[in-house]
C-alpha cells in the first residue's frame, strides 16, 4: 500500500498479529519516516513489544516517544529513563531517512521545545581531544547534568582525580572519561553497579539533561516570562525564587513554555519523507483527555505559590492537531472489520479458534491438534511464537509428547522461505492470527495455548523482574514428580493435584512436597501470584 499525500486509507480486519506484521511489511517495503500514532500508552507498549518481533532494526530502527507518564501539572517529574529516551528520539528523528516512530496521541499533543534546543546544547567528546576538566564540567552543570558522589542513572556526572563518569542522555550505558592534562586520554563503558570500567569507545555524544534550556539565559528567560503572566512571590518556597537560584523542582516540566525561546511540537522534528500511521480512535482519545486537561487545570489553579499555565500554552488543541496531520501522507488501521465504503478494505485475516490446553481433558492438546490438522488439510502452515528461548525449550518438550516436532527459526522470514509446515520462533505477542493468504499461515501465540497472562507493562530493569522461563503457564507442562520453586516456600516436587475443601468450599490444589514430607497446597486459582 503506497500512502498518498492528503489521503487517508483506512485497512481493517488487522487482527491479532496480523497489525504488528503488516506495520512491519509496510514500513520495510516502502522506506520513509512512519510516525504511528496510537490511542494510549499501554497500545504503545504493546505495539513496540510486538513490532519487535518482525521489524528488522538494520532495515528500520524502530523508535519510541514515551509519555512523561505523570499527569497534568503534577508535581512529580518523569523518572530520568524515560526523558533520556525522548531526547535521543527527538535528537535522532530529524537525521532519519527511514524509521518507524510510536507514539500515543496524549503525547503527540505535547508542545515541546524547538529543534534549536538539541541543536546548541548537545556535543561530542572524542578521544584525544584538548578539552579543560573544569571547563567540561561547568558545561555539563549548564545543560542540567547533576554533579553526585557516584553515577547511577541518567543525568548525572561525577569527578575523581582525572577521572569524570557521567551518563549521558540517551546512552545505554554509562561512560568514564580518562583524563591525561587537557586531553582525553579514553573513554570506557563502565558498570555502575560494580563501577567495573569495560569496554573502550572513541566518542560519545552528550545530550541535554532536560527537554528545554536551564542555562542562566533560560533562568532569566523563565523570570521574565513568569512576571509577564503572574506577580512574583518572594517566600522561598515558591516557584519562581527556587527557579531564580537554580533549584529545578519536581514537576517543573510543566513550565517548559517559560524557559523556551518558543515552543514546538513533533512534527517540528519530522524528516520531509513522513508518513502517518494511525491505530484506534486517537480523536476520541485526544479529546478525553483535554477534557481531563481543563479538569485538571480548574482544580489546581488556586496555588499562589506555584501558579500554572493554562492548558493551550502547553498542549496543542485537538483542531490543531488533526490540521497538521492533514498535510502528511496518512493510513489508518484497525484490528476490526471496516464496513464496506469507498477507501475502507478489511485484509484476509481471521482470528484463531480456541486452541487452549486443558488438562482436565485426557488428551489436553485435543484442541490444537485438532486445528493442525484442519491447516494441514488446507495446505497451510503454522509458526509459534513463544516470548523466550526457555520458552521454547518447554514447548517443544510438551508438543514432541503428542508426536508434534517443531523447527525453531530465527525470523517470521526464515520459516516463510523453508519448506516445514510447522515451526517456533522466540517472539512475545498478545494474540495469533489465522492469515488467509493462498497458503494459509497460523501465527500462534503461547497466550492460545496457555491461557492469557497477566503482563507488567511497566518500563522497570531486567535484574527486577522474574524470568518468564520460570513461570509456570499451565498445569499441563507439569509431570508428577517434576521438581518446582515457589517465590517464599523454595523447591519441592509436583504431586498432583488434590480437591479440598477451604472454608465450606471444595477447591482445586497444586501439592507440593518437600523434604521430610511436609506439604504445600496452592489454590489452582493462584499460580499466578
Amino acid at each position: 500500500m503506497q500512502l498518498s499525500q492528503r489521503e487517508q486509507q483506512s485497512l481493517g480486519q488487522l487482527t491479532g498479529a496480523a497489525l504488528p506484521l503488516y506495520i512491519s511489511e509496510l514500513v520495510q517495503q516502502h522506506p520513509a519516516v512512519y510516525l504511528l500514532i496510537v490511542q494510549d500508552t499501554p497500545a504503545a507498549l504493546r505495539l513496540e513489544q510486538e513490532l519487535a518481533v518482525f521489524l528488522d532494526p538494520s532495515q528500520c530502527p524502530l523508535l519510541t516517544l514515551p509519555d512523561w507518564e505523570t499527569l497534568p501539572y503534577d508535581v512529580f517529574s518523569p523518572h530520568q529513563d524515560i526523558i533520556s529516551q525522548r531526547l535521543e528520539t527527538l535528537y535522532r528523528l530529524p537525521r532519519l531517512k527511514h524509521a518507524l516512530v510510536i507514539v500515543p496521541v496524549s503525547t503527540l499533543l505535547l508542545r515541546i521545545a524547538g529543534r534549536e534546543h538539541l541543536e546548541q546544547h548537545s556535543f561530542l567528546i572524542r578521544e584525544q581531544q584538548q578539552t579543560d576538566l573544569t571547563a567540561l564540567k561547568q558545561q555539563l552543570t549548564a545543560v542540567g547534568y547533576r554533579h553526585v558522589e557516584q553515577v547511577m542513572e541518567h543525568g548525572e556526572f561525577s569527578v575523581r582525580g582525572s577521572l569524570l563518569d557521567l551518563y549521558p542522555m540517551g546512552a545505554s550505558t554509562p561512560y568514564r572519561i580518562d583524563f591525561f592534562d587537557d586531553e582525553v586520554d579514553a573513554i570506557r563503558t563502565f558498570d555502575p553497579d560494580t563501577q567495573r570500567s569495560l569496554n573502550k569507545v572513541p566518542q560519545i555524544a552528550l545530550l541535554p539533561a532536560h527537554e528545554f534550556p536551564t542555562d542562566k539565559a533560560a533562568i532569566e528567560r523563565f523570570r521574565l516570562k513568569y512576571r509577564e503572566r503572574f506577580a512574583a512571590r518572594n517566600e522561598k518556597e515558591s516557584l519562581y525564587q527556587q527557579v531564580s537560584q537554580g533549584i529545578l523542582p519536581a514537576g517543573i516540566e510543566y513550565y517548559l513554555p517559560l524557559f523556551a525561546e518558543s515552543t514546538s511540537s513533533l512534527f517540528s522534528y519530522l524528516p520531509a519523507n513522513s508518513r502517518v500511521l494511525v491505530c484506534g480512535d486517537i480523536e476520541h482519545s485526544a479529546q478525553q483527555f483535554w477534557t481531563e486537561l481543563k479538569r485538571r487545570y480548574q482544580d489546581r489553579a488556586i496555588d499562589l505559590l506555584r501558579p500554572i499555565l493554562p492548558p493551550a500554552e502547553l498542549y496543542l488543541a485537538v483542531d490543531e492537531l488533526f490540521a497538521l496531520l492533514k498535510d502528511l501522507p496518512r493510513a489508518k488501521l484497525s484490528r476490526a472489520a471496516l464496513p464496506a465504503r469507498a477507501g475502507m478494505h478489511n485484509l484476509p485475516v481471521a482470528e484463531l479458534p480456541a486452541l487452549n490446553i486443558n488438562h482436565q481433558l485426557k488428551q489436553p492438546l485435543e484442541a490444537l491438534l485438532s486445528f493442525l490438522v484442519t491447516l494441514k488439510q488446507q495446505q497451510g502452515r503454522a509458526l509459534f511464537l513463544v516470548e523466550s528461548e526457555g520458552r521454547r525449550e518447554s514447548l517443544l518438550q510438551l508438543l514432541h509428547k503428542a508426536a508434534v516436532h517443531l523447527r525453531e527459526y530465527p525470523s517470521l522470514t526464515a520459516f516463510w522461505q523453508a519448506e516445514d509446515d510447522l515451526g517456533v520462533m522466540v517472539g512475545n505477542l498478545e494474540q495469533g492470527a489465522l492469515l488467509q493468504l493462498d497458503t494459509p499461515l497460523a501465527l500462534i501465540s503461547e497466550n492460545e495455548l496457555f491461557g492469557q497472562k497477566i503482563s507488567q507493562r511497566r518500563r522497570r530493569k531486567q535484574s527486577q523482574q522474574i524470568s518468564s522461563d520460570t513461570i509456570i503457564r499451565n498445569l499441563a507442562e507439569l509431570s508428577l514428580g517434576q521438581p518446582v520453586v515457589h517465590l517464599q516456600h523454595g523447591i519441592g516436587r509436583y504431586q498432583g493435584l488434590q480437591v479440598l475443601d477451604a472454608a465450606g468450599i471444595s477447591a482445586e490444589f497444586v501439592t507440593i512436597e518437600y523434604a521430610g514430607g511436609s506439604k504445600l497446597y496452592v489454590p489452582v486459582t493462584s499460580l499466578h501470584l
